[in-house]
């Protein structure tokens, strides 16, 4: 199977000089169209992740703050709904959304916090605070434009700074899907069966505020993700993760990851990971460290969508990837599209440039799912879910599923179970035939026999299974509907 993944981030827009939705959408929408023109080709997206930063935010003095986060998110879910809309038919379940560290309110973390000015405080107490500051889940943060120290003293309003997130996040998914403020529940599976692909969409932004910058991962979160990715439904699936932050930066960083949560992914079977946050496209891979297994993880990295000139790389422009994947070979190739022109407010995409190829993708080996698909597995699953409708008394859901699985001898109690509840004698009819057992045949008999329909009857009766049956229940049905045609 091969399919492809539009990988956008960080689409916090440049305030000074922004970028309007309509321009943006149609700009992409014009690349995704010459994409069969490119040289070498590339498939039309199937689903499209979004690895956080979804507004740009506002400074914690700024007037009206809360208005103005509020536009930044209405913004920025109306361009997604419309990117939705246009590439998968509306469904908003093909965009996998995250947080990012721009998503964090800092109005919301200086509420959460208390100053403690240093003047006022002796050489010792000022000793005692930095030991705290670097002192592991430490709730003291360092401001160096304030050069003071604030303290973080209300845990639960701390946890805010990421409500407008969970606001855009709820609206976007029309309340299907939510994001909790809980730190430990910050993490969502996304399945795509049409695919043989899941996702664990994960939150970097643990403890991250302006003043520390660093992402981190609950820990109870990512655990959970990969427990649910480890589950037998997705046994066999292609697995990815995808979150924010940058695995690595430079010795003078301080705002990216600890690349040890890659070991986990890795022994949970995760193959590829998306992040964002450095604004420049990467694609590298990441190898098994610990073990015999030779197993590894391709990280790819996206640009940024619509940052301001100044949190541009030098001589790197706005762009997004695209990401082919080939299961059948299991191959990848990551292509790079940037901003080929210099207005920021009508952009024009066209092929990237990754140094390490010359070119404008990179190749790359897909390591396997460590586990293989069970012939049976799905079956087993769709029946599950089906016994769960029908104990529901949703017949008509269950039905649905149970058509695909008629050959499947447990299935016909539960399809015949349902048909019977929705009593639609025509329905009845078409879904079972022709009728083989001779559960079938009585349940469609009894649905002729309400019905005016000669033809039907006839064909019925000339049925082999019908005609030549033994049942002393299939022989009494055979005579009352020749009987009635008889007349």
């Amino acid at each position: 199977m091969r399919f492809s993944i539009l990988h956008i981030s960080d689409l916090h827009r440049d305030l000074h000089d922004e970028v309007a939705n309509g321009p943006l959408l149609d700009s992409l929408l014009r690349d995704i169209q010459h994409y069969s023109e490119q040289d070498p080709p590339i498939l039309k997206p199937s689903l499209c992740i979004v690895s956080g930063d979804l507004i740009y935010g506002v400074r914690p003095n700024a007037a009206n703050a809360d208005a103005e986060l509020e536009r930044q998110y209405r913004q920025a879910v109306e361009l997604l709904i419309s990117l939705a809309d246009a590439l998968f038919a509306g469904s908003r379940d093909r965009v996998v959304l995250l947080p990012g560290n721009h998503d964090v309110s800092y109005p919301a973390m200086l509420a959460s916090s208390a100053r403690i000015e240093v003047a006022t405080l002796s050489a010792e107490e000022r000793r005692l605070l930095v030991s705290e500051l670097f002192a592991p889940r430490s709730s003291l943060r360092w401001s160096w434009s304030e050069m003071c120290f604030f303290r973080i003293t209300d845990q639960n309003l701390y946890e805010q700074r990421l409500l407008g997130f969970k606001k855009a996040y709820s609206h976007f998914y029309s309340d299907a899907r939510t994001f909790s403020l809980t730190p430990e529940d910050q993490f969502a599976i996304f399945d795509y069966p049409d695919l043989n692909l899941s996702i664990a969409a994960l939150n970097s932004c643990y403890r991250n505020d302006p003043m520390h910058r660093a992402g981190g991962f609950h820990p109870d979160a990512i655990n959970s993700a990969c427990r649910e990715l480890s589950k037998p439904i997705r046994a066999g699936r292609l697995l990815a993760a995808t979150w924010h932050h940058s695995v690595g930066g430079g010795p003078s960083q301080g705002d990216f990851l600890d690349h040890e949560f890659v070991q986990l992914l890795i022994d949970t079977g995760v193959s590829l990971g998306f992040h964002g946050h450095q604004h420049f496209h990467d694609c590298v891979d990441e190898r098994y460290r610990l073990g015999p297994a030779k197993r590894k993880m391709t990280i790819i990295s996206a640009s940024t969508l619509c940052a301001d000139p100044a949190n541009l790389k030098p001589g790197i422009p706005r762009g997004y990837n695209v990401v082919e994947v080939d299961t059948g070979t299991w191959t990848g190739r990551t292509h790079s599209r940037h901003m080929v022109n210099g207005s920021l407010t009508l952009p024009i995409w066209g092929p990237g440039h990754f140094y390490v190829t010359g070119k404008s993708y990179i190749d790359f080996e897909i390591c396997r799912p460590l586990t293989h698909r069970p012939t049976q597995l799905d079956d087993v699953l769709a029946l599950e879910r089906a016994d769960e409708l029908l104990r529901k008394g949703q017949w008509t859901d269950a039905l649905t599923l149970l058509k695909d699985l008629r050959g499947v001898p447990m299935a016909q109690p539960l399809l015949l179970n349902a048909l019977s509840e929705l009593a639609d004698d025509e329905l009845t009819i078409t879904t079972l035939w022709s009728p083989s057992t001779n559960s079938e045949i009585i349940l469609v008999g009894a649905a002729i026999l309400n019905q005016q329909a000669q033809q039907r009857a006839r064909d019925f009766l000339n049925l082999d299974s019908v005609s030549h049956n033994t049942d002393a229940s299939v022989r009494e049905l055979r005579d009352r509907i020749a009987l009635r045609w008889s007349k």
